[in-house]
C-alpha cells in the first residue's frame, strides 16, 4: 500500500475544484475508479490509499483517501474506526474542501505601523517573535506569556503545552466555546473525571440531553441510536429544539432553553421520594447523599413544570421509566466533548447528569455509562516528559484564576480574555483557535490590543489573525500528519493522521503546527525541548500501548488490548461526590440545586393574553382599551448550535451552503404556535432583535422547537469581509449574547440572550 502524498495542485485538477470530493462520496463515484476499483468500505482502487483522520471536530473519525493517477478520488470513512463506522458525515466530507480556499494564507505576515499586513520569510518571523518574546519576559516574566488552542488537535494541544512549560508559564488555555470546560468540570467534581462513555446500543431507556447545540451526526452514534431502537429501546430527547439527532427519540420533551436543570432535579427527587433508586450502590459508592437529598427536596415534578414547560406528569413518567430500565438507562448530555457551556447552569446540569447515574446505578453497567480509559501512561507529556527553563519554577496566578473548576482541559479562554483586557498578559500566542470570532460577544479586539506581542497560525485569515502582530500560515489537516489519537469507543484503539496532501514548498509555504512550534522554540533558545520528531513521539505513545507507527499507518485504526479504565471515582472523597468542597470554595453550593437561567422569555405571557382577550366581550374589550391596556412585548430565548453541514472550522463551501438552504439549515426556527399569533408564515423574511444586535432572515415556521424559544444557526454566517466563503450569509448568534463569563467555571455564556421577533414589513 503506497503511502506518498499528493499536492494540492494534483488535488485541485483531480477533483475539479472544491465540489469533487463530494460529488466522489456516492454511487456516482464509480467512474473515477474504472481502472478496477470497488465502491464502499471495502473499496480497492487501482492506485494509492492513505489512512488518516478528519480534524473536523473531537470525534477525529478515521478514513481512507483514495487516488487515482496520483489525484484525489473519494474519503471514505474506515470500517474498523469506532467513530467513522465506514461513513464521515457531511461535515467531514466539506471539510475535506478546505484545502482549495481562496482565503489560505501561504507565507508568513507580519502587521505594519499602518495596519497592513506584509509578507516575510520563516526565519525573519521567528527572529522577530523570538526578539520581542524575550523583551516580555525580561519585563515581565513568564506569568505575563500565554497560549491558546481549540482542544480538538492533540499535536496544538502537546506542542503547544511543553512550549509553554519550557518558557515557565502555566497559561495554557482551551476555547472553551469550543470544548466543554463546564461539562467537564461538572463530571469531575462528582465522578473525578471529565467524561464518560455511554453504551446506547445495549441500553432498554435512552436520555439524549441538549444534542441539538451540536448536532453533528457522528457516525457512531447514529449507528448506536438505530441499535438501540432496533432492540426496542424508548429514547428521550429533553431539548428545546428537536435536531436531527434528536430526531431518533420516541419522546420529546421540548423544554424552555436552560430549565434542563430543573427537569433533571426533578426526575431525581422523584426517584429519591417514590424509593425507586438504587440504594445499595448509593450506600456503597455515594458520599453526601443525604444532604444533597434534602436540599433537592422541594423540588418535585409540579415545580419543574411551572419553569421548564413540560407538564408534570410527563417528568414523573419519565423518572418512572427509567427506573424500570435501570442500571441499562444510557444519559448523553451533549454530543460528544461539544454542546455543555451554552447556559449559565451548565456546569450544576453536568453534576446532576452524573447523580441520575448514581442513581440509576448504572455506573459500570452494560448498556449505561462507563468511565473512560486510562490513556495517561501512553500520553506525550508522559513519554517526552519536560522541566521549565532553567532556573523558573513552572506556575502562574493567571493560570489559577482562570476558573476554579475549569481546569480538566485547561484555562478558561473566556477568562483569559477578560485578564487580557486588564493587561495581565502581555504575549499571547494563538494555535489554530479564532477567539476573535467565538467569542464575538466579548471585545477582543480591546483586549489583545493591550498586548505586546499576539501570534496567530492559522491556516487562513481568521477574524484572530486580522488582529495579530504575527500570521503564521499552517498547513491544513490534509497536510499534516498528528500524534495518536486514543479513542474512547466501545473497545479501546488508536489512529493517527498522515498526510493526504503535500505541501507545495516546505520552506516558503504554510507548515504543520509541531514544525512551527519546534522551529520558534529554536529561535527562542528552547530547542532542547524539541530534540526529537514528531514520528519518534508518536513512536514512543504507540510503543506503551504495545502498537507501531508503521502499523496504524498501514491499518488505519489499531484494536488495542487490555487497557484499563480510569480509577473509579478520582474524588478527593473516593466516591461519588453528592457535595463537593471545591464547589462550595468556589461561591457555589456543595450540593447542586436549581440554579436559574439568566434570560427567560415572556412567551407564556403573551399566549395568555391571546387566548383571554379573545373571551372579552365588546365592554370589556373597550374598557381595556381605555385603560391603556396592550399586548406586552415578546421576548423569545435565542438558541443557536453546530448543524449537521455547517461548523466552525470552514465547511461552509458551495455544496454545503445548498444542503443547508434546502433543509432550512440557514433559517431561522420559529415555534408554529408562536408563528401564528404574529401572522408568520414558512418562508417569510422576519428579524429579531435586541439592545446588542438586529438580524433579517427567512423564517422556518415548525412544531420541533420549543414555543419560548427562536433558533439562529451558530458559525452559518460571518461578517467578516475578509472571509470569502460565507460572507453575507448570516451573523454570529454570540453578538445577541452579553459578555457573561460564569463564576467559577470560568466559561462564556452563549445562549444566555432573548430577542424580539417581528414580520418583516408589518
Amino acid at each position: 500500500m503506497g503511502t506518498r502524498p499528493f499536492t494540492r495542485r494534483r488535488f485541485v485538477a483531480g477533483c475539479a475544484g472544491a465540489g469533487a470530493v463530494l460529488a466522489c462520496t456516492g454511487v456516482g463515484a464509480s467512474e473515477v475508479f474504472a481502472q478496477g476499483g470497488h465502491i464502499g468500505a471495502d473499496a480497492q482502487p487501482a492506485n494509492e490509499q492513505i489512512h488518516s483522520i478528519c480534524q473536523g471536530c473531537s470525534n477525529a473519525c478515521g478514513f481512507t483517501a483514495y487516488k487515482v493517477d496520483g489525484s484525489l478520488g473519494k474519503l471514505i470513512g474506515d470500517a474498523t474506526n469506532p467513530h467513522a463506522r465506514g461513513m464521515l458525515c457531511a461535515r467531514g466530507y466539506g471539510y475535506a474542501q478546505s484545502i482549495a480556499s481562496d482565503d489560505a494564507i501561504d507565507r508568513p505576515l507580519r502587521r505594519m505601523p499602518d495596519g497592513r499586513f506584509e509578507p516575510i520569510s520563516w526565519q525573519e518571523a521567528y527572529g522577530e517573535i523570538a526578539n520581542r518574546l524575550e523583551a516580555v519576559l525580561s519585563t515581565e516574566g513568564p506569568e505575563a506569556v500565554a497560549l491558546v488552542t481549540d482542544g480538538t488537535s492533540p499535536t496544538a494541544s502537546a506542542y503547544g503545552q511543553r512550549f509553554m512549560e519550557r518558557l515557565g508559564s502555566a497559561n495554557v488555555f482551551v476555547d472553551d466555546v469550543v470544548t466543554n470546560v463546564s461539562k467537564a468540570a461538572g463530571f469531575a467534581q462528582v465522578i473525578g473525571t471529565g467524561s464518560y462513555e455511554t453504551d446506547i446500543a445495549e441500553a432498554k431507556a435512552v436520555l439524549l440531553i441538549d444534542t441539538s447545540y451540536a448536532d453533528v451526526c457522528a457516525p457512531d452514534l447514529v449507528a448506536a441510536l438505530q441499535a438501540a431502537r432496533r432492540a426496542g429501546a424508548s429514547i428521550t430527547a429533553i431539548d428545546p429544539r428537536l435536531g436531527t439527532i434528536a430526531s431518533f427519540s420516541d419522546s420529546w420533551l421540548a423544554v424552555n432553553p436552560g430549565t434542563e436543570l430543573a427537569l433533571l432535579l426533578a426526575v431525581c427527587n422523584e426517584l429519591i421520594r417514590t424509593d425507586r433508586y438504587d440504594k445499595a450502590f448509593v450506600a456503597a459508592n455515594a458520599s453526601g447523599f443525604d444532604e444533597w437529598a434534602r436540599a433537592i427536596d422541594g423540588f418535585t415534578a409540579r415545580w419543574a413544570a411551572d419553569i421548564t414547560g413540560v407538564e408534570s406528569y410527563r417528568i414523573e413518567s419519565l423518572a418512572a421509566e427509567l427506573a424500570a430500565a435501570a442500571p441499562r438507562v444510557a444519559i448523553q448530555y451533549g454530543n460528544g466533548t461539544m454542546a455543555a457551556d451554552a447556559y449559565a447552569n451548565s456546569g450544576e446540569t453536568a453534576r446532576v447528569v452524573c447523580l441520575l447515574n448514581m442513581l440509576l446505578g448504572t455506573w459500570g453497567a452494560d448498556g449505561s455509562a462507563r468511565l473512560p480509559f486510562d490513556y495517561s501512561a501512553a500520553s506525550f507529556a508522559k513519554v517526552m516528559p519536560t522541566v521549565a527553563k532553567e532556573g523558573v519554577i513552572l506556575g502562574s496566578a493567571l493560570s489559577s484564576n482562570s476558573g476554579p473548576l475549569g481546569r480538566p482541559f485547561g484555562g478558561s479562554m473566556a477568562t483569559a480574555i477578560e485578564l487580557m483586557g486588564r493587561g495581565a498578559i502581555d504575549a499571547l500566542f494563538v494555535l489554530d483557535a479564532d477567539i476573535a470570532y467565538d467569542y464575538a460577544s466579548m471585545n477582543v479586539a480591546g483586549a489583545l490590543s493591550t498586548a505586546d506581542l499576539v501570534v496567530c497560525a492559522a491556516p487562513r485569515m481568521t477574524a484572530t489573525a486580522q488582529l495579530a502582530d504575527f500570521v503564521l500560515p499552517l498547513c491544513w489537516y490534509l497536510q499534516s500528519a498528528t500524534l495518536p489519537v486514543f479513542d474512547q469507543g466501545p473497545a479501546p484503539s488508536v489512529s493517527i493522521a498522515s498526510p493526504v496532501i503535500e505541501v507545495a514548498s516546505r520552506d516558503a509555504g504554510p507548515l504543520p503546527i509541531d514544525r512551527i512550534i519546534s522551529e520558534l522554540a529554536v529561535a527562542c533558545d528552547l530547542g532542547d525541548a524539541f530534540d526529537f520528531t514528531l514520528d519518534e513521539a508518536a513512536g514512543r505513545q504507540l510503543a506503551v500501548v504495545g502498537a507501531s507507527l508503521d502499523a496504524v499507518r498501514e491499518e488505519g485504526t489499531i484494536a488495542l488490548g487490555n487497557v484499563p479504565t480510569q480509577r473509579a471515582w478520582a474524588t478527593p472523597s473516593g466516591k461519588i461526590q453528592c457535595a463537593s468542597a471545591a464547589c462550595a470554595q468556589a461561591g457555589l453550593s456543595a450540593v447542586p440545586v436549581w440554579s436559574p437561567p439568566l434570560a427567560v422569555s415572556n412567551i407564556r405571557e403573551v399566549i395568555e393574553y391571546d387566548r383571554n382577550f379573545g373571551q372579552h366581550d365588546v365592554i370589556e374589550a373597550v374598557l381595556d382599551e381605555e385603560r391603556g391596556h396592550s399586548a406586552p412585548e415578546m421576548k423569545l430565548r435565542l438558541i443557536s448550535g453546530q448543524q449537521s453541514v455547517i461548523g466552525p472550522r470552514g465547511y461552509d463551501v458551495a455544496e454545503l451552503a445548498t444542503i443547508a438552504e434546502k433543509y432550512h439549515l440557514d433559517s431561522i426556527w420559529i415555534n408554529a404556535q408562536v408563528a401564528a399569533l404574529l401572522g408568520i408564515e414558512n418562508g417569510d423574511e422576519v428579524g429579531i432583535h435586541n439592545d446588542l444586535a438586529s438580524y433579517k432572515g427567512r423564517a422556518f415556521v415548525t412544531q420541533r422547537i420549543a414555543p419560548s424559544a427562536v433558533y439562529l444557526p451558530g458559525f452559518f454566517g460571518h461578517v467578516d469581509d475578509e472571509r470569502q466563503d460565507a460572507s453575507g450569509a448570516g451573523i454570529d448568534p454570540a453578538l445577541f449574547c452579553e459578555p457573561v463569563v460564569r463564576e467559577a467555571y470560568g466559561t462564556l455564556c452563549t445562549q444566555e440572550a432573548c430577542v424580539n421577533l417581528w414580520k418583516e414589513g408589518e
